[in-house]
């Protein structure tokens, strides 16, 4: 490895093959789940704002031989889930070996009215309609709008799921979590925890990875 922690796709890619020379399993939750490793990464994107980056960071984990779980979005501004160039996007990263789920959020009701429930509902089934297929596992997106990790579990009661990404099995410290959001790694770059734990949930959001400077993506 360079040695450097950094946000930039390089140290994305030499992070990832420092766990897989650890020994670890760098895997989607589907892949997990089905098949757990004593030292296990469950490697995770939340696709915020775009998903050409999703798709840039799905080719990085494919050729240095991670899978990962993919989270999009229904309400996104800068995608739109039925749209051809997204439906390609989400074909690609499946064919790349990883997992698609849905990125699930709140704070519609507060404009429009109804309730989270009815709001997820609505949410499911464009994505079902996106995918051509049901959902197993979901992702919250800003968990404190929908209500939280109880009303995720009431969804997957609900609707048959296998896991949302807020279960307490994938947690702390149940699992070590660790978390790009807002740009800001609150216990150190994931790079730094190679061997210290045997197993991690790491959630990156892709808009914050960059080949050369930060300004790419915005």
């Amino acid at each position: 490895m360079s040695g450097a922690h950094d946000f930039s796709l390089r140290s994305y890619a030499e992070t990832l093959d420092a766990y897989v020379a650890a020994g670890y399993a760098v895997s989607s939750f589907e892949n997990y789940l089905d098949a757990a490793r004593e030292r296990h990464l469950i490697l995770r994107h939340d696709i915020d704002n775009s998903i050409e980056l999703a798709v840039q960071v799905a080719r990085i984990d494919s050729r240095h031989g991670c899978t990962s779980s993919f989270f999009i979005r229904v309400h996104a501004h800068g995608y739109n889930p039925l749209s051809l160039p997204s439906l390609l996007a989400i074909r690609e990263i499946e064919e790349l070996g990883h997992e698609v789920q849905l990125h699930l959020e709140g704070g519609l009701r507060e404009w429009l009215g109804s309730s989270n429930l009815d709001w997820a509902h609505r949410q499911r089934t464009i994505f079902e309609a996106a995918v051509g297929r049901p959902i197993s596992g979901l992702s919250l997106h800003e968990p404190a709008r929908m209500g939280g990790a109880s009303f995720a579990d009431e969804l997957v009661r609900e609707w048959g799921l296998r896991y949302h990404a807020y279960e307490e099995r994938f947690m702390n410290p149940s699992m070590k979590y660790l978390s790009d959001s807002s740009g800001r790694w609150r216990e150190g770059h994931f790079g730094s925890w190679v061997g210290r734990e045997p197993l991690m949930h790491v959630l990156t959001h892709p808009f914050w990875w960059y080949e050369r400077v930060p300004a790419e993506n915005y």
